[in-house]
């Protein structure tokens, strides 16, 4: 298992690059300037989208707890270690970087329709290169690649948890975009056809009814 020294200095680094990624991101986006008008909002259950929001949050900034309270956030509750352990967390390292990187190029291409409510705005175009020519929603897997690598570079059982409900919440929010996104009032046959084509979290994972 790697040292807490060891891990303090890569939640420090993890930490550098979301700060980083809120201070550049904004900057590279197309202006805000003008109001967004909204066509059409598909509600999702009541809970579940605080319950996103503080999820992704609490997953994106666990690494915090590793200065302030490192006995909680570090190999919490404590187990055994196990053989090989530093490669699960080597891995971790990966995992979350892998994900910051997909997250950041899926919202540079959305731009303004990036947004935790599920609607369809004035202007909604629908994205098809870069990640989004492979997969539906790859803001969501990055998402859950980070909360798992997270898991893995802490060795969290409370963020293992955290990562399952955030998985859960990605089908259920995917599911409500797909199917608002099928309707007339947005992309209709043409995003069946899209769907026919892609993968729902990865390549090749239709998942379509």
């Amino acid at each position: 298992m790697l040292s807490l020294l060891f891990v303090q200095i890569g939640a420090g680094a993890s930490l550098a690059g979301v700060v980083l990624g809120v201070l550049v991101g904004p900057l590279r986006l197309p202006s805000l300037r003008e109001p967004v008008r909204v066509i059409v909002i598909r509600k999702s259950a009541v809970g579940t989208q605080a319950a996103w929001i503080l999820g992704v949050l609490v997953a994106i900034l666990w690494p915090i707890g590793a200065f302030l309270a490192p006995t909680y956030a570090y190999h919490w509750p404590a187990f055994p270690d196990f053989v090989a352990s530093w490669v699960v967390q080597i891995l971790g390292i990966v995992l979350g970087l892998t994900g910051g990187i997909l997250y950041s190029r899926s919202a540079r291409l959305l731009g303004r329709q990036m947004t935790p409510v599920i609607r369809v705005q004035q202007g909604h175009q629908l994205i098809q290169t870069g990640p989004f020519r492979y997969i539906r929603h790859p803001v969501y897997t990055a998402i859950v690649a980070v909360a798992l690598g997270q898991t893995f570079f802490f060795l969290s059982l409370p963020l293992a948890l955290l990562t399952l409900m955030l998985a859960g919440l990605a089908f259920h929010r995917a599911r409500l975009e797909e199917a608002l996104l099928r309707s007339p009032e947005a992309f209709g046959a043409t995003y069946d056809a899209y769907m026919a084509r892609t993968g729902r979290f990865l390549p090749g994972w239709s998942t379509r009814r």
